[in-house]
């Protein structure tokens, strides 16, 4: 199989290649795996810049309307130059985004699924392009105010404030990323099988959602699973934090879950 490899958020195709490489040791048969570089500079991951050498990147810095759209137009343009690709595996962000653009494909009935197969380590919920961003504005003494954007045939209309955009607020206080933030961005929400429209949605391929109870995106990987596909959904709980799992009990059994999707894949074909 021919895989298209996404990293995390403030690592590189290099850090990626080192964190999967027992997978990819383990796999039995010949596989291709290709590594999309991020084009935005970021700061190094937690704990990367102690092992790993940079430049250290994302596919976007911000979860805004320009940024994400920017990012899948660089995987829309990889592909339509490197590909076809017969599945991808994204780790953290590089899951975000993967299943972001999968998702977003789902809404045309018309459109082929990118890919046979998705793999998704540590993943976060993604972004949704399509729905009403949620817009950033700054008082005159500097306060973020975070307003839902509402469709209007102009563009977006400023409402107030909503449940929806509280949670938003929350995460980017955690996240630091406050002071990133700029009078008039537009901000994306994430999708979640129990809203519209990833309630109405499937990616309609197999999915691998490899996962961690330590992980602060834990319960959000598991939401993702539940967007995975019609055609099968694997969830494999290695029991660490936001990390691809070493051990090798762990590298077994997500080697033994990876296999077995590509096998399925295979005998569907």
């Amino acid at each position: 199989m021919r895989f298209l490899c996404l990293h995390g958020m403030g690592t590189n195709p290099q850090i990626l290649e080192a964190q999967i490489g027992l997978l990819r040791a383990q796999l039995p048969g010949s596989h291709d795996f290709v590594y999309l570089p991020g084009e935005v500079e970021c700061d190094a991951a937690p704990g990367v810049s102690a092992i790993y050498p940079g430049p250290y990147l994302c596919y976007y810095d911000l979860p805004t309307t320009n940024a994400v759209g920017d990012a899948h137009d660089l995987v829309l343009a990889f592909i339509e130059d490197e590909g076809p690709f017969d599945a991808i595996i994204g780790f953290s962000q590089g899951a975000a985004l993967a299943s972001s653009l999968m998702l977003r494909r789902a809404k045309d009935a018309s459109c082929a699924p990118l890919f046979q197969l998705a793999i998704f380590i540590c993943a976060s919920l993604p972004f949704d392009l399509d729905a009403p961003p949620v817009v950033v504005k700054k008082s005159s003494g500097g306060c973020l105010q975070f307003l839902d954007g509402t469709a209007s045939s102009g563009g977006w209309e400023i409402s107030q404030p909503s449940v929806g955009a509280q949670s938003i607020i929350q995460e980017f206080h955690a996240q630091g990323y406050n002071g990133l933030l700029e009078d008039g961005m537009h901000v994306l929400r994430r999708y979640h099988p129990k809203m519209p429209p990833g309630a109405n949605l499937n990616m309609g391929v197999p999915t691998v959602n490899i996962v961690g109870k330590k992980d602060g995106y834990y319960q959000q990987g598991l939401s993702l699973a539940k967007l995975g596909g019609s055609r099968g959904t694997v969830v494999l709980d290695h029991g660490g934090g936001h990390e691809v799992p070493r051990d090798l009990l762990s590298v077994r059994k997500m080697t033994k879950v990876v296999q077995d999707a590509i096998e399925k894949v295979r005998f569907q074909c």
